[in-house]
């Protein structure tokens, strides 16, 4: 029988353990190994940039209509917005246009960092333009639409409005020799 004097011990030890939470049970680890808030930011910075590629696309289907600002609110910023501009303005000056838009096949982010003064992720894309076609009225012949994949890093910022595309360039894996026939991505 226990002694008088260790009940009270014993009874206090169980309200105490009956008073500590256990822990919440945490989420599995994710298979990418990132967290859930960058898995956020890789999600839409993945959307804008499907938005931000879609705008540029139209302004060089219709120069005509392109504008900075519009193209600022479809979420471009720097030298993406600046080059966008200038490609639209050219093609409107020389009455050239698209048909089509570039496809985006693939991305898969490379870099991300979230505890920059300002964010960044950088997506490796794989775009195909096999669907382009630039027609220009001062060349005699027929336009012929391109069967070229091309390999990016696609860099998007997060401001104050959201996620923007600020700069696109060039994988270092484009340079790789290409086999004929096939792709490089």
């Amino acid at each position: 029988m226990p002694s008088r004097r260790l009940l009270p011990v014993t009874l206090l030890a169980l309200a105490l353990t009956a008073c500590t939470s256990t822990p919440a049970p945490q989420p599995p680890p994710s298979p990418t190994g990132r967290t859930p808030e960058e898995q956020t930011a890789i999600s839409a910075a993945t959307t804008q940039y499907k938005k931000s590629r879609a705008a540029y696309a139209a302004a060089l289907q219709h120069p005509a209509t392109a504008t900075r600002p519009a193209l600022e609110a479809a979420g471009m910023s720097g030298v993406w917005l600046d080059n966008a501009v200038d490609h639209a303005e050219y093609y409107r000056t020389h009455k050239i246009y698209r048909t089509g838009a570039a496809t985006i096949l693939s991305t898969e982010p490379i870099w991300i960092s979230l505890t920059d003064p300002i964010p960044v992720v950088v997506l490796k894309t794989c775009l195909d333009h096999s669907t382009v076609t630039e027609h220009d009225p001062a060349k005699k012949t027929p336009p012929t639409p391109t069967t070229e994949r091309d390999l990016v890093d696609a860099r998007l910022i997060h401001l104050p409005t959201g996620w923007s595309l600020t700069y696109e360039s060039r994988n270092p894996d484009t340079a790789q020799s290409r086999t004929p026939g096939h792709p490089i991505c």
